[in-house]
């Protein structure tokens, strides 16, 4: 269980920027990113209960907007520690350096990620990680870009059930 670090993140970016959100625009499908959610709501449209621990929020958050983004890379790493690479990590940037990365383990897409590159990685409304902790296609916690976050437990028992 490892957290995934914003070093790791952007170093196959080969750029110095980091993450991008896009939290105040309309929530229309990205065209050729399969693992867009279907929600139209805007980001904030829930409000999050008080974090149970530092740098985490409960609630319902929505992907972020990506229309002004485009597919950087994409590839498979080892975000639980375990050695095998079980998590499809896609990157994605704009004209901006903003930058934002999805998480998709066992076909299963469980986290976003933005960060503008003029934010301040403490607004957890503007630069942060969203995870669905339970797979049920909600995300439903969100972390400041230092917080440590893991694969979900019901992606994790399913990939060690697969082994």
């Amino acid at each position: 269980m490892m957290k995934l670090s914003k070093a790791r993140v952007l170093e196959p970016l080969s750029l110095v920027f980091v993450l991008g959100a896009c939290g105040e625009q309309s929530q229309d499908p990205v065209a050729a990113t399969p693992e867009n959610s279907p929600t139209t709501a805007p980001q904030d449209t829930v409000p999050a209960a008080p974090a149970e621990s530092a740098g985490v929020e409960k609630g319902m958050f929505f992907k972020p907007e990506l229309n002004d983004y485009a597919l950087h890379n994409e590839s498979d790493e080892d975000v639980d520690g375990d050695g095998v690479n079980e998590t499809h990590v896609r990157r994605y940037i704009n004209k901006a350096g903003d930058a934002a990365f999805s998480m998709t383990t066992n076909d299963k897409l469980w986290a976003w990620s933005l960060d503008t590159k003029a934010g301040d990685d403490s607004d957890i409304k503007k630069n942060f990680v969203i995870r669905n902790s339970n797979c049920d296609s909600v995300f439903d916690e969100r972390y400041s870009l230092n917080a440590e976050y893991h694969v979900p437990t019901c992606l994790a028992q399913e990939a060690a059930a697969d082994k």
